[in-house]
């Protein structure tokens, strides 16, 4: 199935226009690696920043307490007296790029759908910081969001976790770490487009409609973000969890057209095989990266709508009890 033309339109004016300048920057001093590293950082939030930022209520800057110091933030809130459900967020850009302000609009749109609060929380990158680093970031953030819930305004027992991408990594990986019954425990994990099984780069399907896309640096990324460690271990690949039983409930949103989508659908299967609320939300016509492209087609923004809506009714419906899993065979 191809795209439908309204966002086949989008997609080749982006992949034709030329990139938007970044200016000058820290890539222009030190190594060769490290201005190529910090080059790529400024292009991404460059090409984040051609997207509008939605108003949200309340929005401001803070710091969450991480293993090795203060993480940045930034806490959307929807106003009111009561406290607000919320999402804990963790950005995409494959682990090296990305950064809190980069990912304002995505998370604006999100807060907007979904009219429930969102933190988005930066955390370490590799090379700097390489696996866990990131992962024990994602872990205390939850925990340090729910401690701090009532100056945050925000409600503690309906916090969930959540990301894109190499952030799906991580929301999955501190959804499996703090599935434990606990005040830190999420509510819900919601997993867009995520990277879930880090053995290996999958191969991109066939486009099917002849785009000319950018050759992948996910290979580079990976190496750069496992710096050796045993991409086997459940807290890189979420999908190879031994044992779902306990995990949160899921919204999980894979891409059609992305090859990370098979990991998505595979993941869903087992939760809902280990009695996990699962809903799945398939991105039909959709490519990797579509969060940040609702104000301009249609089909992103109808998704985005959907995810926002999954979220609100997950986190503000009375809870359902899990479905036990099946006996053994």
């Amino acid at each position: 199935m191809g795209r439908d033309p309204d966002y086949l339109a989008f997609l080749r004016r982006r992949l034709t226009e030329p990139a938007p300048p970044t200016g000058p920057g820290a890539a222009d001093r030190g190594d060769a690696r490290a201005r190529a590293i910090e080059a790529a950082r400024r292009e991404h939030a460059a090409d984040l920043a051609r997207s509008p930022r939605p108003p949200v209520p309340l929005v401001r800057d803070l710091t969450v307490d991480g293993p090795a110091g203060p993480l940045p933030a930034r806490l959307y809130h929807p106003g009111g007296d009561r406290p607000a459900p919320a999402m804990v967020y963790f950005h995409g850009g494959g682990w090296v790029l990305g950064d809190v302000d980069s990912y304002d609009p995505v998370v604006r749109a999100l807060a907007a759908a979904s009219g429930v609060a969102w933190l988005s929380v930066g955390y370490r990158r590799p090379p700097e910081d390489p696996f866990p680093a990131a992962v024990d970031d994602s872990v205390a953030a939850v925990r340090w969001t729910t401690a701090h819930a009532a100056r945050l305004g925000v409600d503690p027992a309906r916090t969930g976790v959540a990301g894109d991408s190499a952030g799906g990594q991580l929301a999955a990986a501190a959804a499996s770490l703090l599935r434990a019954p606990g005040p830190a425990r999420p509510a819900l994990q919601l997993l867009v487009y995520p990277a879930l099984d880090l053995r290996d780069v999958p191969p991109a399907p066939p486009d099917p409609d002849g785009l000319p896309w950018p050759p992948s640096d996910v290979r580079r990324a990976l190496r750069l973000y496992l710096d050796g460690a045993d991409p086997a271990r459940p807290d890189a690949s979420p999908l190879l969890d031994p044992d779902p039983r306990g995990l949160p409930p899921a919204i999980i949103a894979p891409a059609e057209h992305d090859r990370l989508r098979p990991q998505a659908e595979q993941h869903a299967a087992r939760l809902r095989a280990a009695g996990v609320p699962v809903t799945l939300i398939p991105g039909t016509g959709l490519d990797h990266g579509f969060l940040g492209w609702g104000s301009f087609a249609r089909r992103p923004a109808d998704t985005v709508a959907r995810i926002g809506a999954a979220v609100r009714a997950a986190l503000t419906a009375p809870p359902a009890p899990a479905e036990p899993p099946p006996p053994p065979a």
